[in-house]
């Protein structure tokens, strides 16, 4: 098993920061994921990193010049052409940097704007049950992941998919979930209906601990329903 140190870890946004603290504590394996802040030489700065280090390529990276919400189950033609050619990137520099895989957060069912993540309530107080159709964004999540796993199988690459965290914080405001895959009997149903031997499961922990309390079950059994998926772990912890 190799251990990876996300570059969220790190005390700075910007990626020679990164990668400069990356080297003074001998960090040789970095997921390169989201957070790191938007640099017209970020590629070039990780292409020479490359040379003596390894890199993992996970969601919002590399980060646009222009900010928006990747979702793998967007709707909309804008937001769905922008994710895919940002998870397109992605695949293409995960397999020039010889990566086994680009790993992608599940989608959302209704429509955020990027200063909205991270913030469970404000999420809450800007949408209306009108704004939530999970079965409509579940189609369009599965039909994109077919579409990613595909580009990535071309180019020798897997697809892991990251479960999302649902806040109680969020559902005491608003009962109805707009996040996909946070629950232990979302996944089975998923696999199958992505079809694809190179798509897995990138189990994050504290999203699973987060999502437990919010929806009462066993942290554990998100693990249990997994197995069969799993292909990489997200390890932190929380309260």
């Amino acid at each position: 098993m190799s251990v990876w140190f996300s570059s969220g870890a790190f005390e700075h946004r910007g990626i020679d920061d990164i990668l400069h603290d990356a080297r003074t504590r001998s960090v040789e394996r970095v997921e390169l994921s989201s957070g790191t802040a938007y640099s017209p030489e970020l590629l070039s700065l990780v292409r020479k990193a490359a040379k003596q280090m390894h890199f993992l390529v996970d969601n919002y990276f590399p980060p646009p010049e222009k900010p928006f919400v990747l979702n793998i189950a967007s709707r909309d033609v804008e937001g769905r052409t922008r994710t895919l050619d940002l998870c397109h990137t992605a695949i293409a520099l995960a397999a020039e940097l010889g990566a086994p895989f680009y790993s992608v957060h599940a989608g959302f069912a209704a429509a955020l704007k990027p200063e909205l993540l991270g913030r469970p309530a404000a999420q809450a107080a800007a949408l209306t049950a009108g704004d939530i159709d999970r079965d409509a964004a579940y189609a369009a999540m599965v039909e994109t992941v077919r579409e990613l796993a595909d580009f990535a199988a071309a180019r020798g690459v897997g697809l892991l998919i990251e479960n999302n965290v649902i806040s109680p914080l969020y559902l005491e405001k608003m009962p109805l979930n707009p996040l996909l895959l946070t629950r232990p009997d979302d996944v089975e149903p998923f696999f199958a209906d992505v079809g694809r031997d190179n798509v897995g499961l990138l189990l994050d922990v504290g999203h699973a601990k987060v999502s437990a309390t919010a929806e009462e079950f066993r942290p554990e059994a998100f693990v249990e329903a997994a197995a069969p998926f799993l292909r990489g772990w997200h390890l932190s912890d929380n309260n």
